[in-house]
């Protein structure tokens, strides 16, 4: 029985296809759909509901097709509730699904609900020469300690949603040259998943400045005391993961001075 719009998110779903892609649209000619669309039964309170629903990602042109739900559309002019389906096993985030049905839901006021969301941001960290500290944020309210991290926002790469959110967070204008990225996914109690991205970089900068709407500061700590204070046990795995990268580029670059050295006494 379906209560709330988000308990619709990562349902599987089975669609009869109405639409093929290149279909025009019957009240507006000159619209084209890019994407397959359907109907998909959604019993409600004893009822059956009938809701459009959008296929993106799927090859096949036959006229059922069975997915994963992962965004819902709610048009504000007409109170109307779309779907968004997947092939399962297969997800979609904000900005892709946003380009994929963008031909036709931009001429309505849509409120969308996601089923897979990005946040993405940067392990910062200062080097010492002997040793090196990590930067993090620790809540004003909550007392929580993690790194600095933000929403995807439409039209921006994961690394530009970084340095973005970093730069405003923070003042600190940083430069990503560290080939190292990492992720994990995580659920919330609103039926929804979101896939957190993190990226290292190093900074120098002496003084951070936080614009005052943001609740947080900023933490200068080493890695063991880092660990300590970290909240979420997936960023301890990350920060591990970033601390063993940077020790391993570190040992690299000295038997390299070190095989250079060899090579000029020669």
């Amino acid at each position: 029985m379906i209560r709330k719009r988000n308990s619709l998110l990562g349902r599987t779903a089975d669609i009869t296809i109405d639409r093929q892609s290149g279909c025009r649209n019957i009240r507006h000619k000159n619209i084209t759909y890019s994407v397959r669309t359907g109907c998909f039964a959604a019993e409600k309170e004893k009822t059956v509901k009938k809701h459009m629903i959008y296929i993106i990602g799927a090859e096949n042109t036959s006229d059922t097709f069975r997915g994963t739900i992962i965004s819902t559309i709610r048009r504000k002019d007409t109170g109307q509730l779309l779907l968004v389906a997947a092939p399962e096993g297969k997800f979609f985030y904000e900005p892709q699904i946003r380009e994929c049905i963008g031909f036709y839901e931009r001429q309505h006021q849509s409120d969308f609900e996601f089923y897979m969301t990005i946040d993405c941001g940067i392990i910062l960290y200062k080097d010492y020469g002997d040793r090196i500290r990590f930067l993090l944020a620790k809540d004003r309210v909550t007392g929580k300690t993690g790194f600095i991290k933000g929403a995807l926002e439409f039209g921006e790469t994961e690394k530009e949603a970084a340095v973005r959110e970093i730069t405003y967070s923070t003042g600190i204008n940083v430069n990503i040259t560290d080939d190292f990225r990492t992720e994990y996914i995580q659920g919330n109690s609103e039926n929804k998943k979101k896939k957190i991205v993190m990226f290292l970089a190093q900074y120098s900068e002496k003084v951070i400045k936080i614009p005052e709407e943001c609740s947080f500061r900023t933490v200068n700590l080493e890695f063991a005391e880092a660990m300590k204070q970290l909240d979420n046990p997936q960023e301890k795995i990350l920060l591990m993961e970033a601390r063993d990268y940077y020790e391993n580029k570190r040992k690299s670059s000295e038997n390299m001075r070190e095989t250079e050295r060899e090579v000029s006494l020669c």
